[in-house]
């Protein structure tokens, strides 16, 4: 059974480079945000924690010395045990290991989304694709979910790994395909 929101590839890929809150929307059945604020256990995705980074301790050597470090930083969502902190004013979304890389530097990674909105269309796609997936998961029949639910993750899969290699948020799309993977137990 094919998904849904992935019968047309190459809309979504638009959706996800030139993010709208009608889409979002759409995909959520959230309105008004841009960024949704919802979990997703499934994958392991944790709303909008609401953590304010002191950026001086996260960004210590992330950024060279003539870089400017930004104002402040908002977590806007736990995603593996990894925060997304958004850098004001920039916007931009950074992943933020607050058991460190680097020998526990407190370093964070290279921007994961340009904006809050490519991220929060990130989540939105993720959303609906576990909207899609979940009643798949609650067939009683074993064969019958497993010969349902294991194509519709491959076809997930197979969107994840074919997605532009200039497009925000690889490392959301790859964690988001194993954690799918893993809470649905089809292989």
């Amino acid at each position: 059974m094919p998904l849904v929101i992935l019968s047309d590839p190459d809309a979504v890929i638009a959706r996800l480079r030139t993010p709208s809150r009608e889409w979002v929307e759409a995909c959520t059945g959230l309105p008004g945000t841009l960024y949704p604020d919802v979990d997703i256990d499934q994958a392991g995705y944790e709303a909008k924690a609401g953590w304010v980074a002191e950026p001086a301790e996260i960004f210590t050597g992330y950024y060279d010395e003539g870089d400017e470090i930004p104002e402040s930083c908002v977590c806007i969502g736990i995603y593996g045990g990894e925060y997304h902190l958004m850098e004001m004013p920039a916007g931009e979304i950074s992943v933020y290991d607050p058991n460190g890389w680097d020998n526990a530097s407190g370093m964070a990674s290279a921007h994961e989304f340009t904006s809050e909105g490519h991220a929060g269309a990130a989540v939105a796609l993720l959303a609906a694709v576990v909207r899609e997936l979940d009643p798949l998961d609650g067939i009683e029949d074993e064969d019958a979910r497993e010969a349902v639910l294991r194509p519709a993750l491959e076809e997930f899969y197979a969107f994840v790994e074919a997605l532009p290699g200039g497009l925000d948020g690889s490392h959301f799309w790859k964690k988001a395909a194993e954690g799918l993977a893993d809470h649905y137990e089809t292989w």
